[in-house]
């Protein structure tokens, strides 16, 4: 997940995730940023999901 810090954006982990499938079949993920608290959304592939929602 992306993170701008320093005008640059880094990888951070996110907090509570929120795993949803869409009519399409796509996975993504909602939740906050471990450093600066804000939303983030990310788009995952299906074993990810899969995994995640177990």
């Amino acid at each position: 997940m992306k993170c701008r810090t320093e005008n640059k954006p880094t990888m951070r982990d996110m907090v509570n995730p929120v795993v949803t499938k869409n009519e399409k079949g796509r996975y993504s993920a909602k939740g906050t940023c471990t450093v600066c608290g804000g939303n983030m959304f990310k788009f995952m592939s299906a074993a990810d999901g899969e995994a995640m929602m177990k």
